[in-house]
C-alpha cells in the first residue's frame, strides 16, 4: 500500500510540474481557438491549466485522506491483534498454572480441599468475577459431595443459594448466575463452576471448562483412592 501511495505521489507531482510548465510557456505558443484572439485564447488556456491544478490538488487531498484512514484502520487492527495475542498469552499462562501445579493425585480430604482452593483461585485469575462457587454433585441423589466458595480479595459477599436440582436440569437458566459444567455425562458425579457474571469469551469458557473437567476427574480419583483405603 505504501509503495502504491509513493508511486501515485510521484505521478501527481509530475502532472503538476507539466501544468506549471504549460502555464509558463503559454505566451510563447500561438494558441487560437473558438474564434478568440490569441491573447484571449492564452487566457482561457491558462485558466484551464489552473483549474486542472485545482482538480489535481482536490483529488490528491482526497487520496491522502483515504490513505490516512486506511492507515488508521490498519493500526487499529494491529492494536486489537496485539491485545488479543496478549490476552491469549495470559490465558495460556493461567492454563499452565492450572495443569502444572497438580503434581499428585489427592489422597485425603486435606488434599481435595487444597485442590478446590487452588482451582477457585485460578478461576478468579481468568475471569473478573466477584466470587466463584465450585461444587461437586451426585447426579443420582442430587446431593452435594464437596464445594468451595471464595470471593475476590476475601470480601464479604452474600453467598448465593444454588439448588442442585437446578444445576442438573439441562434447560435451567438464571439471571443471577452463570454455570460452567464438566463435559462428561457418563459419570454419576458432575462438577460445576458457578459465577455471578456471564462468560461470553470463548477462550475463557474453554479454560474454565478445562478446570472444571480436571476438578471432576481428580475428585473421582480421590473417591476411588479414599474409599479403597477405608475398605482396607
Amino acid at each position: 500500500m505504501k509503495r502504491k501511495y509513493k508511486k501515485g505521489q510521484k505521478i501527481f507531482l509530475l502532472l503538476i510540474i507539466i501544468e506549471i510548465i504549460l502555464i509558463i510557456v503559454t505566451p510563447l505558443l500561438n494558441i487560437k481557438f473558438w474564434g478568440l484572439s490569441e491573447e484571449s485564447s492564452e487566457t482561457v488556456f491558462i485558466i484551464c491549466q489552473f483549474l486542472l491544478i485545482v482538480a489535481f490538488l482536490t483529488f490528491y487531498n482526497k487520496e491522502i485522506d483515504k490513505y490516512k484512514k486506511q492507515q488508521e484502520e490498519l493500526e487499529d487492527r494491529l492494536r486489537e491483534t496485539f491485545k488479543y495475542i496478549g490476552s491469549i498469552n495470559l490465558q495460556l499462562e493461567e492454563m499452565k498454572k492450572v495443569f502444572s501445579s497438580v503434581n499428585k493425585y489427592p489422597e485425603n480430604k486435606k488434599d481435595i480441599q487444597a485442590l478446590f482452593v487452588h482451582s477457585a483461585e485460578r478461576v478468579l485469575g481468568i475471569i473478573n468475577a466477584d466470587w466463584v462457587l465450585l461444587r461437586m454433585v451426585d447426579k443420582q441423589t442430587e446431593s452435594t459431595l464437596h464445594e468451595y466458595f471464595i470471593s475476590r480479595g476475601n470480601k464479604k459477599v452474600e453467598k448465593l443459594k444454588v439448588e442442585n436440582n437446578d444445576l442438573l436440569d439441562k434447560n435451567f437458566s438464571s439471571d443471577k448466575y452463570s454455570v460452567v459444567k464438566s463435559n462428561q455425562d457418563n459419570f454419576n458425579i458432575k462438577a460445576y463452576c458457578i459465577l455471578p457474571i456471564a462468560v461470553e469469551n470463548s477462550n475463557q469458557k474453554f479454560l474454565l471448562s478445562s478446570i472444571t473437567n480436571q476438578l471432576e476427574m481428580l475428585f473421582i480419583i480421590f473417591n476411588s483412592l479414599y474409599y479403597k483405603k477405608e475398605e482396607e
